[in-house]
């Protein structure tokens, strides 16, 4: 008795049980710990068990090296085989996203207009361009900007597509709240209404990634916001 073709074919194109996507999602979910921590405690500058400052790999225009290429280049090109592209334009977007990526970063831009009335944030801004001149704060602006680009990039495709894929697939129901989880703990070291402003932005960018496996809408809305936090320390 000959077999069907076609069950062949059902066979190949049956979703894999969640058990067989574990073994990859625990080395995404490990490399992630790995990389943000070691940025961690390079920006802490701690020297115990090593010299963790040595990792910090920013240029004198702001272009920081390791961001770049520990959360963008490294998981890009480990990603590329099986890359699905349409997670980065327009093609899955519904005609409500335009309406809603408006008012998303309205809000989001909203927020860093409140920065001057948060003490705890406000002073944490201002110790980077406060007592500057025009022309400096004109120089930090740019360089705000080239840093910005640098890791904005990285930590969204980290985040909101090689992490939320592999976490979704390996636990279906919850393991999306990984990428919330792991923007709120690397922002516990700014001020506490900083970090809990970004697990309200996380959970929603995140929710929003996963419903229309599209990221594009959060990137446009975490760039609006470091743009207005660039304005802020150019103007403040």
């Amino acid at each position: 008795m000959r077999n069907d073709p076609g069950d062949h074919r059902r066979r190949e194109e049956r979703p894999q049980r969640p058990a067989t996507h574990l073994p990859l999602a625990t080395v995404v979910v490990a490399y992630v710990i790995v990389v943000l921590g070691v940025d961690t405690l390079a920006a802490l500058g701690l020297d115990w068990p090593l010299r963790w400052s040595w990792f910090q790999w920013q240029g004198r225009n702001g272009f920081d090296l390791f961001k770049f290429i520990f959360w963008f280049v490294v998981p890009f090109l480990c990603c590329v085989p099986r890359m699905d592209w349409d997670w980065f334009g327009i093609k899955r977007w519904k005609r409500i996203d335009a309406i809603l990526l408006a008012l998303l970063v309205a809000c989001c831009v909203g927020a860093v207009l409140l920065v001057p009335y948060l003490p705890g944030v406000r002073d944490y801004y201002r110790q980077f361009g406060g007592a500057l001149s025009a022309a400096q704060k004109w120089n930090f602006f740019i360089f705000h900007l080239v840093w910005t680009f640098s890791w904005l990039i990285g930590w969204e495709f980290l985040h909101r597509y090689a992490l939320l894929r592999r976490a979704d697939a390996a636990w279906p129901r919850f393991g999306w709240l990984l990428v919330p989880l792991s923007e709120t703990l690397y922002h516990l070291q700014k001020p506490p209404i900083e970090a809990a402003g970004m697990a309200l932005f996380a959970l929603v960018a995140t929710a929003w990634t996963r419903n229309r496996r599209n990221m594009l809408a959060p990137f446009i809305a975490h760039l609006a916001i470091e743009i207005a936090l660039g304005l802020f320390l150019l103007l403040g």
